[in-house]
């Protein structure tokens, strides 16, 4: 199994901003907006409901050993666009 089984992408995508921890009045909150957030790795999950992103992928020569880091689980309705990349060999 390699990088060739999967397709390297770039997703655009939106997420929510930190959460407030500390107190304040209500009459004080002021609603930010969506954060707009741009991830590239290997397509390891293509779901309905969540798409998933590998970044660092490892042992790719070995079916049965291969491995990846930094997986990102992004929720499908979450995401703008994919574009699929083309690798340089």
């Amino acid at each position: 199994m390699g990088t060739e089984v999967y397709s390297l992408v770039l997703i655009e995508w939106e997420d929510s901003t930190q959460p407030i921890a500390k107190w304040m009045y209500l009459s004080d909150f002021e609603c930010a907006n969506a954060i707009k957030c741009a991830s590239v790795g290997w397509l390891i999950h293509d779901g309905k409901e969540v798409k998933a992103l590998a970044p660092n992928m490892g042992d790719l020569g070995f079916e049965d050993s291969a491995q990846a880091s930094g997986i990102i689980r992004i929720p499908s309705r979450c995401i703008c666009r994919i574009t699929h990349l083309k690798e340089v060999k």
